[in-house]
């Protein structure tokens, strides 16, 4: 059965007040995350933004947005998020180049535009519960070699990452929530 559109934002939404609630609450605090509960497959169900203007609007993601992040056991990861509603192109022939179109050149705007990925090695310092991603090489070339710190969570199964950006008093605060990805 396919969910509808209005659904889907009800079940997001819900999910957030869900996440809102037991990270205030502390539903599962005090145990730290252990590596071996990191390894494997998540998909994102849901992000909370909350920016110092108290905006809950995302800059970049969308309510609707997919994702995936792999943790390996090996140290390796990657993630991979989605915007909805990408415009859909047909495959070229080969890769478009610098000498593209106006057209070519607008869908691969579009297309940067709408979707994020990385990859790299990890780790994860559990007495601070501070998982950190160490880019190896990004959709955004700028990206690489940079390192991500991120508070993590287990809440109700669900892994939680918390990232606080900013001065004191005009912080940013955004949630990422994620649930095991099932086998296709």
């Amino acid at each position: 059965m396919a969910i509808t559109r209005p659904a889907k934002a009800l079940q997001a939404l819900i999910v957030l007040s869900l996440t809102s609630v037991l990270h205030a609450t502390g539903v599962d605090a005090g145990r730290p995350v252990t590596r071996g509960q990191l390894i494997g497959a998540w998909r994102l169900v849901a992000m909370d933004y909350l920016g110092p203007d108290r905006s809950t609007v995302d800059p970049f993601y969308q309510p609707d947005s997919t994702g995936l992040i792999i943790y390996d056991p090996s140290g390796w990861m990657s993630v991979h998020i989605a915007g909805p509603h990408r415009q859909a192109w047909r495959v070229p022939v080969s890769r478009l180049t610098g000498g593209a179109g106006p057209q070519d050149s607008a869908l691969k705007a579009a297309a940067l535009d709408s979707y994020y990925a990385y990859f790299g090695t990890w780790d994860l310092d559990e007495r601070r519960a501070l998982v950190t991603h160490h880019v190896t090489s990004a959709l955004l070339p700028a990206e690489e070699g940079q390192s991500y710190a991120q508070q993590v969570s287990l809440e109700n199964g669900r892994l939680v990452f918390t990232t606080r950006t900013g001065p004191e008093g005009g912080q940013t605060i955004r949630h990422k929530v994620w649930e095991r990805a099932l086998p296709p």
